[in-house]
């Protein structure tokens, strides 16, 4: 068999056996040839080495999978990594963003494309009926659910309410209860175990006079440097420069957009618009045609 051929035939077995533990030697003996010989010719041809090319289709396949909902974990395991950490770390070094960036990326697009979010696995789980205590008791446990570590969750929570108060919503509801559902949010996003915790005072120094000492005195010290950063954070004018940052303020934005009724014209173009400007180079990055497709289709949409 000529070169191309052989390279044909082995970007067909990989495909065909992408979620296995694909090795080197088993690609190269099954294409007959050497581990050695294979490897030379298989990057002549590609450009990249054979197991740089399985990493970048399993990932690929991976990001496909965690658009459609799935559990990171989940995803990480039936495409072959041993832990959720070493497959955040390979997607980060990938893509140059985390797994978390992308459900906050899809969401935004699926409210700005007009669809129907009821059906979105993230809301599904989220109630705007429900008291603060029940609220709680849901990221309890979707957080136990999601493989977090909740020993310090009473502790945030407790302390939240107690600097909120009796503070309502114009809806009329506890105010906690949208700190509460942001940080849910955040859970679904699987984001770091931190961020979710930030998420639960993602406005404390616009709405709270409490003192940065007082933070630090309640809540762990990672939290509270989010939360430092977060005061002058804009993701209208740095985008996704600081990522934790970023998707604390997405996570409040989509909460704040499902539990407002009407939202003016205006509003709602500048905000798409702002979507537009923030995702689309990663949605470029992962090169997928469909969102490329979406984002391009609420473009057009804003300037009807």
């Amino acid at each position: 068999m000529d070169r191309k051929t052989v390279t044909t035939e082995s970007l067909n077995y990989i495909e065909n056996n992408i979620k296995n533990k694909i090795t080197i030697d088993e690609i190269a003996g099954n294409a007959g040839y050497t581990k050695f010989y294979f490897s030379r010719l298989f990057k002549q041809e590609m450009k990249v080495s054979v197991m740089e090319y399985v990493r970048e289709r399993k990932l690929i396949y991976a990001t496909r999978e965690i658009l459609n909902g799935n559990k990171i974990l989940d995803v990480a395991i039936e495409y072959g990594w041993e832990s959720h950490s070493g497959f955040i770390k390979a997607f980060k070094s990938y893509y140059g963003f985390s797994p978390s960036l992308l459900y906050a990326m899809k969401l935004e697009i699926i409210h700005f494309g007009d669809r129907d979010m009821s059906n979105c696995n993230f809301y599904k789980i989220m109630d705007e009926h429900l008291s603060k205590e029940e609220l709680f008791k849901v990221l309890c446990e979707k957080m136990i659910e999601h493989g977090y570590d909740n020993q310090k969750l009473n502790k945030v929570y407790n302390f939240c309410q107690s600097i909120y108060g009796d503070r309502k919503r114009y809806s009329g509801d506890d105010y906690v209860t949208h700190l509460v559902n942001v940080s849910l949010l955040l859970v679904q996003m699987e984001a770091e175990e931190s961020v979710i915790y930030a998420g639960m005072f993602c406005d404390v120094f616009r709405k709270t006079n409490v003192a940065i000492d007082e933070l630090k005195e309640n809540l762990p010290d990672s939290v509270v440097q989010i939360l430092i950063r977060l005061k002058d954070y804009d993701i209208e004018k740095v985008g996704l420069e600081d990522e934790q940052c970023a998707v604390i303020k997405i996570a409040e934005r989509l909460h704040n957009m499902r539990t407002i009724e009407y939202m003016e014209e205006r509003e709602k173009q500048k905000r798409a618009k702002e979507t537009i400007a923030i995702f689309m180079p990663i949605v470029k990055k992962l090169q997928d045609d469909k969102l490329i497709s979406e984002l391009n289709e609420i473009s057009i949409n804003c300037l009807k």
